[in-house]
């Protein structure tokens, strides 16, 4: 007969909980090291910012990037997809999008085109809601999907509308989606600053052949961009009529999304 499997002693058990909580803050406190000015940092500086040893947090950065709350991107490391996908369901991301809709569903009506509900996130701007029709034909991009900054029209208007940080970053990693795509750093400061100006940004068959879209930001109380509200066709749309569309929709997504931050 087997000898029975001893039991674990209440002390031991609260100790492996105790690790175990250790370790969690550990992570927690490496994830935490990443804000809007901060997008994108080194091993080292997460580490430093959280104040662990370098040992440590390259070991529970490998187990973050495994599970997909970290990506890797050359040598620095920005937050990962999955964690963006579980953002999905906090319910400020989903009152963003259930109050866009109306106003999505209006830009659809007038321009017949598809109509996007973008955020930013890391280095990147991805589709938190996309609005379409019978007659728009299909769809560039899926909800979840990221696009480059530099490659966008959402990526410009939260490069004009964000932290000045944000330009820098963008301007590091440049990749050449289609022949088209904006290539140096002096032709995206350039078009950053028009878009600035103007309150509209472009994309003409940057991120993919056939792809012309508008968009512009949709801002809270200090002019920042919370979000970027645009449209997407298969030929260049009309720059007179859907940007007053499309501002006149993102002012009233602002309303209700700035009247729900200040609760």
């Amino acid at each position: 007969m087997a000898n029975p499997r001893p039991r674990q002693s209440k002390d031991a058990t609260a100790l492996d909980c105790a690790k175990t909580e250790t370790v969690t803050a550990r992570a927690l406190a490496l994830l935490a090291t990443f804000n809007a000015e901060r997008p994108r940092m080194s091993l080292s500086e997460m580490a430093r910012r959280a104040n662990l040893p370098v040992s440590t947090a390259h070991r529970l950065v490998a187990e973050l990037v495994g599970w997909g709350a970290l990506e890797r991107l050359h040598n620095d490391y920005v937050i990962g997809q999955r964690l963006w996908k579980l953002g999905l369901l906090a319910p400020i991301r989903q009152n963003i999008a259930e109050m866009a809709a109306p106003y999505m569903q209006d830009v659809l009506f007038v321009t017949h085109n598809v109509v996007n509900l973008f955020v930013l996130e890391g280095n990147k701007v991805l589709l938190l809601e996309r609005i379409s029709g019978t007659r728009v034909g299909a769809p560039f991009r899926k909800v979840g999907d990221p696009l480059p900054l530099h490659a966008s029209a959402a990526g410009k208007v939260m490069l004009a509308f964000s932290s000045e940080n944000l330009l820098p970053q963008a301007t590091d990693d440049m990749a050449r989606l289609t022949p088209h795509t904006i290539s140096t750093p002096d032709q995206l400061r350039a078009e950053v600053a028009s878009v600035k100006k103007d309150g509209y940004a472009t994309s003409k068959q940057e991120a993919g052949v056939d792809n012309f879209a508008v968009a512009v930001p949709v801002l809270d109380p200090q002019g920042n961009a919370v979000a970027a509200l645009g449209v997407v066709h298969q030929v260049e749309p009309s720059i007179g009529s859907v940007v007053p569309v499309l501002h006149i929709a993102a002012r009233g997504i602002a309303r209700r999304v700035n009247t729900l931050q200040d609760f």
